[in-house]
């Protein structure tokens, strides 16, 4: 065993060559040939170097305490005059020199770090050939089979590794040593002897080969994100590409048409056949131009991206799992978020037909007026609000596109606000070319319902989303009920505007505490709460104590009225609760 006795390490090594009794002399703290070995009085004579025991003694040692764990048999040592006056192993240092010099004698020699072999933590005979990184857990040929077996449902998402270096750096500190570790508090690679005696004692580490499969999650997020940003915007150039055919198409066939009706009328349309072209050029220019120069921005993302893709699969495809922990990967890595995160979504891809067609309907002698009609007819009307607001009246503006140069029409329909409404119930209130409109004669504290349309002479256009809007200050709340209670607090809830409604209303609730003289009196309440919100906790009261409570409504009308007062009493106090309030 790498820490056994001195004697069993003796008696074996005649036997065997460098290679293979190179593990018995390996310390089992640092994983390292000894240095300078000490025999632990933990009963089985197990060895551990130096400065590997006092780390331990720091690690370990409890104020005033005297005694570090045996770090193979876990048994407790008591160390009285410290750790420098454990007895040195001779026969084992003597064996260190020896096997040092063999292989320094050997042409083909590396460093030690790089010819020391793991054992399986199961047998802890073997040498280890897979790592299960799930587990965590090193396993020989046969114990693999035995205990790991991947045919089990159990294992079956487990990752198994084979046992291969991840770096074959040596620490800068300590000479000899390999960075085996991470440190995740100062995000470098270090060595045994840096987590034990060195600058990071006691800092949190993972292994190495942890890191890198970290890092290169971390990143293969990154390329996925990116990638399927990638794939989005490749496919708008196609369709973007597509459209720009198809609008070429488009716009022959408008040629083709204009040339076949121009030809007929040749003498009278000559000069109408050119501001006809231009016309269809014009358009043509146009919509190219919207069109490439989205392609265009697109494209340079794409190079953009393309190149860090492929630096970052460079980066992925690298063996050394080192390079995942430089500082240019760790820039490449915040150069493809940075990519993900700034990337905007592609622009809308709009139809880019040219949308005119040719009238006619007017007689051949009226060929002078013949030119291209949109028939494309308003949109929606956008943006209806109500800007002022009275008991009885309501002011309504709202927007809409010109699709013409001929003014465009509205059309304002209301409706009584109520469930389960119908289409034939809608009422045309307004009809002219303003874009706002003022309803008269409506019940005070009366919500309705209101849609806007547009025309023009290609036809009528679609209706906007229907609002709901109300007149006067809003009704008084109602049905107010406590829905919880504590000692210290009360949760109060109350019916108010219909939902629709509640968009455009306040609620204020005041509160005012049963002690208190002369309650109905105004100036005694204390406000609250104001918000939207049809529900309140009051915290921070007393226990058992009765408070009122009583809530209106606002909008831009002005303060509706204040509801019923309610009369609601905290509870009492337990003794867990006041356990809890001490604790």
């Amino acid at each position: 065993k790498p820490a056994g006795s001195s004697r069993s390490c003796v008696g074996t090594c005649g036997n065997m060559l460098p290679e293979e009794f190179e593990d018995e002399l390996t310390c089992p703290v640092c994983l390292m040939l000894f240095t300078d070995p000490r025999t632990l009085p933990c009963g089985n004579s197990h060895n551990l170097c130096l400065e590997c025991a006092r780390g331990l003694w720091r690690s370990q040692a409890q104020p005033f305490g005297c005694s570090i764990t045996c770090p193979v048999c876990r048994v407790s040592c008591n160390i009285q005059n410290g750790v420098e006056r454990l007895p040195l192993n001779l026969a084992l240092k003597n064996m260190v020199e020896k096997l040092e010099a063999a292989q320094k004698g050997k042409p083909s020699s590396k460093k030690t770090h790089s010819k020391r072999k793991f054992r399986c933590d199961v047998c802890e005979k073997k040498p280890a050939i897979m790592e299960c990184v799930t587990c965590v857990v090193k396993y020989c040929e046969a114990c693999l089979e035995t205990c790991h077996p991947k045919e089990r449902a159990v294992f079956k998402a487990h990752v198994v590794a084979p046992m291969e270096p991840v770096s074959s750096r040596e620490c800068e500190t300590h000479e000899g040593q390999a960075l085996s570790f991470f440190c995740t508090q100062c995000g470098v690679m270090v060595c045994a002897h840096c987590l034990l005696m060195g600058s990071h004692i006691e800092h949190p580490r993972v292994s190495l080969h942890s890191a890198v499969m970290d890092k290169k999650q971390t990143l293969q997020m990154a390329i996925d994100a990116l990638t399927t940003k990638h794939g989005t915007v490749l496919d708008f150039t196609q369709r973007a590409e597509a459209a720009i055919q198809s609008m070429e198409s488009s716009c022959r066939d408008m040629r083709g048409q204009v040339e076949s009706e121009c030809l007929e009328l040749q003498m009278r349309v000559t000069a109408l056949q050119q501001k006809l072209m231009q016309v269809i050029d014009a358009q043509e220019r146009e919509k190219r131009a919207v069109l490439m120069g989205q392609v265009e921005g697109q494209r340079q993302r794409l190079s953009v991206w393309t190149a860090l893709l492929e630096r970052a699969q460079q980066v992925m495809n690298n063996d050394d799992g080192a390079v995942f922990l430089d500082v240019d990967t760790h820039k490449l890595d915040k150069q493809l978020r940075g990519a993900v995160d700034a990337s905007l979504a592609p622009p809308v891809l709009q139809t880019v037909a040219p949308g005119l067609t040719l009238n006619m309907a007017p007689l051949r002698d009226a060929v002078t007026n013949m030119h291209f009609m949109e028939y494309l007819v308003p949109a929606a009307p956008t943006d209806l609000a109500c800007v002022e607001c009275t008991a009885n009246s309501l002011l309504l503006t709202w927007n809409c596109e010109v699709k013409r140069d001929d003014r465009n029409t509205f059309i304002v329909q209301q409706m009584d606000f109520r469930e389960g409404c119908k289409e034939d119930e809608w009422v045309e209130v307004y009809k002219g070319p303003g874009r706002s409109f003022s309803p008269t004669g409506l019940a005070e504290q009366m919500s309705y319902r209101f849609r806007v349309s547009a025309i023009n002479s290609s036809g009528k256009g679609a209706w906007s989303a229907p609002e709901v809007f109300t007149t006067g200050v809003p009704r008084a709340p109602t049905d107010m009920t406590m829905l919880e209670r504590t000692h210290r607090s009360i949760t109060v809830a109350w019916t108010g505007e219909p939902s629709m409604r509640s968009r455009h209303c306040t609620y204020i609730i005041e509160m005012l505490s049963s002690m208190s003289a002369g309650y109905d009196q105004r100036e005694e309440w204390q406000e609250m709460y104001t918000g939207p919100s049809r529900v309140y906790t009051a915290t921070d009261l007393s226990p058992q104590q009765t408070y009122r409570f009583r809530v209106c409504g606002e909008n831009c009308v002005g303060r509706g009225g204040y509801s019923v007062v309610n009369n609601f009493t905290t509870a009492v106090r337990t003794d867990g609760d006041a356990s809890q309030q001490q604790g």
